[in-house]
């Protein structure tokens, strides 16, 4: 007999998740297939959610914090025309009947009718007798909640199990952590200052040639199915860097379509942030206006970025019908159709008429005036009042002290020091900045260093309750760089507060360690064996045998670390000064005894370097490494006698929690095994 259970107690047994009640970011999600996410993504997730939950406190409620990291676009009226026509909407006597599951064909016709006036053409056209001139019919198009709902449709369409889809890095994350969770594989095509940032064709080719080539050898055709990249997400213009292709980079984009053409890969083109482009006479461009690439593109709008109606999450799809009639299917199972006020508003916003036209070009006019000027606002708070627009210096000094007072308002006006813009990085288009903050890598505050992304946004909460996604968040291409993606679409006043608030922190900062960490290379083995060598003799004189000291050599160790090094490499730390070793800390990952999942092995610091804090840095980095790795539960052993070792385990808060007998040269001494609960 089953025994007694109330369903919400089963339903928490099977989702421990559950249980906690979340403030800010919901769960970021799993993949529906059960599978881990792959390293590229979780990094993404995991940033993504010390932002969004992880960095704030429980003091949220009662002391807001600085949202520095918000997706919303600034605050402005509703695109006029599809305001209208929604209020129309409502007004009709239509209303008790069921939309249809692919939208309303007199709606769709309105959208064709958009976008073969901004140039979509089909070259490659079907016969059906619908099919008009430009090669295309009302079933190219179809609309949902959000492109966000239409790209998980696209995904689950166009994937099976193990297919990659390749995205630019820097990428909107959500979309992949979207990718992902729909069952692909998500890979990473670097975008790179020297390229100001734009996709690179012959860098596309490579990358695409050498994933398919490795899923070839993998794979070997098992079950008859060789995994490929199947799509690239092409965010144009891109998000989060603001950079656009339009008809002046006309043969990059035509370059981009051929190589996914020619190679079966779907160009999965996302336009929603197009309109907001700042120069009016390079918009970004869609591929699917270049002849014959059409059925091989795949085109997202949307009202939310640009037509300041975020709140309506409305979105259409532009493809070949075969992709279109699979997408309708999928609205079908998933919710019967869309609500038909989604498709009045996009047809108000997106039609060939005249008067959308007219009321276009007013609407963008205005609009892409303010987002230059918050620009060149968040400009002259980084970098100084003087690198901005002379149109815009005497308004930017005038508000700027204003909300913040003289005193305070001409500090601001001057710049944060040691904080910068990316080179070649000037947003075109959008509302994200990138901020350069890596020169704050390895300066103190309370003793503690900034040496990676958490590290940096931990600070910034900790000393003004500031926030904004890092660069992990992004998949920001530059591992040793630190950078913020920051919002200058909020109201002007949050904006110079906000920044006031970053640079007030960095004044806090004490002068960073004249020593970085880092892996060790095979070049430091012989510098290694020689502090483990020194640190032993002088650690472990009258504890250990004389004559195994004595025994010890710096030629031998250095043999065993050389002939170790492939194997431990990315499992040891090196504390150095320019081209010398201080010290090294070595750790293990793997679950070793009882409830213990990883293992601090060694911690060894040059003899002269001793009470300089560099065993405690090397301690704490292999401690956030370790956390990366999931591990929750991390052992360190220290002979019994080892006073100075056990008294530094203790101040970082270990507690003694077994004994064992251990074996050296040919003696047996005791040990002590200090527990850390690492997170």
């Amino acid at each position: 007999m089953l025994t007694k259970s109330h369903a919400i107690d089963r339903l928490l047994r099977e989702r421990s998740d559950l249980r906690e009640r979340r403030f800010g970011l919901p769960n970021i999600g799993n993949r529906f297939d059960g599978e881990k996410f792959n390293p590229t993504v979780q990094e993404i997730a995991d940033a993504i959610d010390f932002y969004g939950y992880g960095v704030r406190d429980e003091n949220i409620v009662e002391m807001p914090d600085t949202d520095l990291g918000s997706g919303n676009p600034t605050k402005f009226k509703g695109f006029p025309p599809a305001v209208e026509a929604m209020k129309k909407s409502l007004e009709n006597d239509m209303m008790y009947r069921y939309p249809y599951t692919e939208g309303d064909d007199r709606i769709r016709q309105q959208l064709l009718d958009y976008v073969e006036r901004e140039g979509f053409i089909n070259t490659e056209p079907y016969f059906f007798p619908d099919i008009d001139e430009k090669g295309l019919s009302v079933h190219n198009i179809t609309f949902s909640v959000s492109t966000s709902m239409l790209f998980n449709h696209i995904i689950d369409i166009i994937c099976k199990p193990g297919d990659v889809v390749l995205v630019t890095a820097p990428n909107y994350g959500l979309f992949t952590i979207r990718a992902e969770r729909a069952g692909a594989e998500v890979e990473k095509l670097e975008l790179e200052k020297e390229d100001n940032f734009l996709v690179n064709p012959s860098k596309l080719a490579v990358r695409i040639d050498e994933i398919n080539q490795s899923l070839q050898q993998v794979y070997h055709r098992r079950k008859g199915y060789v995994p490929r990249v199947v799509a690239f997400i092409n965010a144009n213009p891109n998000n989060p860097t603001g950079k656009v292709m339009g008809k002046k980079q006309y043969s990059l984009l035509y370059k981009i379509g051929k190589i996914c053409k020619d190679r079966g890969v779907f160009i999965i083109d996302d336009l929603v942030y197009r309109d907001i482009t700042y120069d009016k006479d390079n918009i970004a461009m869609p591929i699917s206006t270049i002849p014959g690439m059409f059925r091989n593109t795949i085109s997202l709008f949307g009202l939310s970025k640009s037509y300041s109606m975020a709140s309506e999450r409305a979105g259409f799809v532009v493809a070949d019908e075969i992709i279109i009639r699979d997408i309708v299917n999928k609205i079908f199972q998933g919710m019967d159709s869309v609500p038909d006020i989604i498709g009045k508003a996009l047809a108000g916003a997106f039609n060939a008429t005249e008067e959308r036209y007219e009321a276009y070009e007013t609407y963008f006019s205005e609009l892409r005036e303010i987002y230059k000027y918050k620009y060149n606002l968040l400009k002259a708070l980084v970098l100084g009042v003087e690198t901005v627009e002379d149109r815009f210096k005497d308004k930017i000094i005038k508000e700027t002290i204003n909300v913040l007072g003289f005193a305070e308002g001409s500090k601001a006006l001057v710049g944060i020091p040691m904080v910068e813009f990316p080179k070649n990085l000037e947003p075109e288009s959008g509302f994200f900045a990138i901020l350069d903050f890596t020169k704050l890598k390895g300066m103190k505050y309370k003793g503690k260093a900034i040496r990676n992304d958490e590290d940096l946004l931990k600070f910034f909460y900790e000393t003004s309750r500031t926030r904004f996604l890092v660069g992990q968040s992004i998949s920001w291409p530059y591992k040793d760089e630190l950078v913020g993606r920051i919002t200058f679409s909020i109201e002007d006043d949050r904006i110079i507060k906000g920044i006031l608030n970053i640079h007030n922190a960095i004044l806090l900062l004490e002068k960073k360690d004249d020593y970085s960490i880092r892996k060790n290379l095979y070049k430091d083995q012989a510098q290694m064996a020689m502090i483990k060598v020194d640190g032993w003799k002088n650690a472990y004189d009258s504890i250990i045998s004389s004559a195994y000291l004595k025994s010890l050599n710096y030629e031998e160790q250095t043999k065993r670390y050389q002939a170790s090094y492939e194997e431990y490499k990315d499992l040891v730390f090196v504390a150095v000064r320019e081209e010398e070793v201080l010290g090294y800390s070595c750790f293990n990952p793997i679950p070793n005894v009882d409830q213990f999942d990883s293992e601090l092995v060694s911690l060894y610091i040059k003899p002269s370097e001793i009470g300089k804090g560099i065993g405690t840095a090397l301690f704490l980095e292999t401690c956030k490494e370790l956390v990366s790795f999931d591990k929750k539960h991390m052992i360190v052993w220290c002979l019994s006698d080892n006073e100075n070792a056990i008294k530094f385990y203790k101040k970082l808060g270990g507690k003694i929690v077994k004994t064992k007998e251990a074996k050296i040269g040919d003696k047996c001494y005791k040990e002590y095994g200090f527990y850390f609960q690492l997170k």
